[in-house]
């Protein structure tokens, strides 16, 4: 294979990620997973309550979760790139390689929540700019993960390897970024809101519910993310 200078923009594969992961849920079993443990991982820092000891607390736990949704990501993008190249993925397969290069995974997890973490903390100095350089490192850094799980690069090389992808392009990236993005403030954020409204009559109403609840929709958002930014990364990266 050789490296492609400009990927194609091709707008199908998006809709074809769809179907994707209906036939192959297996993609959704690695964030689904890591999304029950973030929801464990938030009721155990829960009873720190305020204080500066509560807000570390908070802090830690909320990172912890980043970290186990990421790494859920990197799995799901080993699964979903099997399932595009064979039709099919298999699970097994795709968990052992995931063990595999866990490290390189959490490493690049790592980089993009400490840059996001950065832009956060502008935030606090700048006001609204941390938001666009938020949506600039989301945008620069969308396929650092994929790079990470299935294109064999370092977790420490990851980072500068989906930017330089990103400036081959970045129309692609654009797309798969805000796609990306709308989606899960669709599928993680809206939709587990007004499923729950719509069970408070016919269960009862508790935060660990409708965490879990939000637990689902969340494992579904990123299985559909990691389909698509892995065949896009694949796509700006290589040419067969």
């Amino acid at each position: 294979m050789r490296r492609s200078p400009v990927a194609g923009v091709d707008l199908l594969v998006y809709l074809r990620a769809v179907p994707l992961v209906l036939r192959n849920p297996v993609i959704l079993v690695v964030p689904l997973l890591m999304a029950v443990i973030g929801v464990l991982v938030g009721q155990l820092m829960a009873p720190y309550g305020g204080g500066m000891l509560g807000y570390a607390a908070g802090g830690l736990g909320g990172l912890i979760q980043l970290l186990l949704m990421m790494f859920g990501v990197g799995a799901a993008c080993i699964i979903a790139d099997d399932a595009w190249r064979h039709g099919s993925a298999s699970f097994d397969r795709g968990w052992e390689e995931a063990r595999r290069r866990g490290g390189d995974i959490l490493f690049a997890a790592i980089g993009f929540s400490l840059l996001l973490g950065v832009a956060q903390y502008v935030g606090m100095l700048f006001g609204a700019i941390a938001y666009v350089i938020m949506a600039l490192v989301f945008y620069f850094l969308i396929w650092a993960l994929p790079a990470a799980a299935v294109g064999g690069i370092p977790g420490g090389a990851a980072i500068q390897v989906s930017i330089d992808r990103v400036r081959s392009a970045p129309l692609v990236a654009g797309i798969t970024a805000a796609l990306a993005l709308a989606v899960m403030i669709a599928v993680a954020g809206y939709v587990p809101v007004a499923v729950t409204e719509w069970l408070l009559p016919y269960v009862p109403g508790t935060p660990i519910a409708g965490a879990l609840i939000a637990a689902v929709f969340q494992a579904i958002a990123l299985g559909y993310i990691a389909a698509i930014i892995t065949k896009t990364y694949t796509a700006a990266a290589f040419v067969r």
